[in-house]
């Protein structure tokens, strides 16, 4: 069990039998100062300009050569009502010695108060705004034809249409910094999903480098989730465009409503909730309903609420090997985990379990050499491989993953099958692991945007 579990554990039954003790120990716990006595060369910081808001620790940085890993000794100083300083995962942990192996990911830790409340902290780097490439506008295509998306130092373009290579893209480019000679310029001529081309920029006031790398990745329709229907009504769904079995679609809102639009990003990203339904009046009584999305397509069966995946059919056509997909995600666990009991032949009750819910998303990689149409529920058939596949977990005890992160889940590939190319893709979301179980907390929310397959 995660340690900051444990703790939550213990205050609940400390509190439960020694109410008067709990309340004179403090819920608080601060980082007060925080200052850096040496660091590794390569890489310039601005020590005069850190700054401590809500337990974070912002590190400014100029462009230099960004020589990582960098390692700093620090002097950090917590308030009195700091009991202890945890890793969020279990690893030992050193905030007087402090390793960055990049400027985008922050060291996180817990600081425990005198009761045992836990309270997030972080350590993070921050780029001084310069040699960046502010806007990449496609000229040659519309928007309803292809969507670019700007992360870190990587500018990805995703075209919502069928395509073949090679493929031109004609950009205007705004940036502040000046673009260096040799660097690669519009028109761009992509080969394939591996061609990256690259602009690096000059910081006009010190004249440091930074390099952008730009790609044309093919990508899902309406994986940036702003595509819905039936919206401002209590049907409201994902858009499957374009069209059964192609696109996204959610096994929510036929009976409960469970995947809705939630802003994000000056624009829309899904919000997938797990709930309660009740369905006494069909004679099946309290059932656990996560909140879904999927890639293929959903089909009501009354007779099959007690075996969700059979109403599910999973996968739509893909023909390439993507090395991972990215993700856009927070997750949040409801607060009591329980499970829909069977009690009769096809009728269930709720009942209260031990543990915490968790979130899911994984991927398959699959070859159909069947007849017909693929109709797969995540169980094996004959004439389907699975080629490559990946998972991640959102642990409900991990606080952390309550903040927008991006995250990137590998596609492991089958060895017996590295000279076979893929025929569909199956990508799915649950915000309870064990849904098709009917377990889940009430209340257990991931929210995702900007699916992107990367290769």
């Amino acid at each position: 069990m995660h340690k900051s579990l444990l703790i939550i554990l213990s205050i609940i039954v400390v509190a439960l039998f020694s109410c008067t003790k709990v309340s004179k120990l403090s819920d608080d716990a601060e980082i007060v100062s925080f200052s850096i006595q040496d660091q590794t060369e390569g890489i310039i910081l601005n020590k005069d300009e850190i700054a401590i808001s809500n337990n974070v620790v912002t590190i400014p940085l100029d462009y230099g050569r960004k020589l990582f890993p960098l390692t700093i000794k620090a002097n950090i100083k917590f308030s009195s009502t700091t009991d202890d300083v945890i890793s969020v995962d279990e690893k030992p942990l050193n905030l007087q010695e402090i390793t960055f192996n990049d400027v985008y990911t922050p060291q996180t830790f817990y600081l425990i108060s005198e009761s045992g409340v836990p309270h997030l902290g972080q350590i993070i780097l921050k780029d001084k705004p310069n040699a960046d490439i502010t806007n990449f506008h496609i000229t040659n295509y519309t928007e309803k034809q292809v969507n670019v998306s700007i992360h870190d130092n990587n500018i990805r373009i995703n075209f919502k249409e069928d395509f073949s290579w090679p493929r031109i893209i004609e950009a205007g480019i705004a940036q502040n910094g000046e673009i260096k000679a040799g660097s690669d310029r519009s028109p761009f001529t992509f080969t394939g999903p591996n061609d990256k081309k690259k602009i690096t920029l000059i910081a006009k006031d010190n004249q440091d480098e930074r390099v952008w790398y730009i790609q044309v990745v093919p990508t899902i329709e309406n994986s940036d989730f702003e595509s819905w229907i039936n919206e401002g009504t209590a049907k409201i769904n994902i858009d499957p465009t374009p069209g059964k079995g192609l696109g996204w679609a959610t096994a929510n809102n036929s009976f409960v409503q469970g995947t809705t639009p939630v802003p994000y990003q000056n624009g829309k990203a899904a919000q997938l909730q797990t709930d309660i339904q009740n369905l006494s009046g069909l004679g099946i009584g309290e059932l656990i309903t996560a909140g879904t999305l999927f890639t293929g397509y959903f089909k009501m069966n009354i007779s099959a609420l007690n075996n969700p995946p059979l109403m599910t059919y999973f996968g739509i056509p893909f023909i390439m090997r993507p090395t991972s997909i990215s993700v856009d995600a927070k997750y949040e666990a409801g607060p009591k985990y329980q499970q829909s009991e069977k009690i009769g032949q096809n009728s269930y009750k709720i009942k209260d379990i031990d543990g915490v819910d968790q979130g899911r998303i994984w991927v398959k990689l699959l070859r159909w050499e069947g007849k017909g149409e693929l109709e797969y529920h995540e169980d094996p058939i004959e004439g389907l491989k699975v080629l490559g596949q990946g998972e991640m977990i959102f642990n409900g005890a991990d606080i952390t993953l309550r903040n927008w992160k991006t995250h990137t889940i590998p596609v492991v590939y089958d060895k017996r099958y590295m000279d076979l190319e893929p025929t569909h893709i199956s990508i799915v979301m649950t915000s309870s692991r064990q849904g098709d179980l009917f377990i889940g907390a009430k209340g257990s929310t991931l929210t995702v945007d900007n699916v992107v397959v990367n290769f």
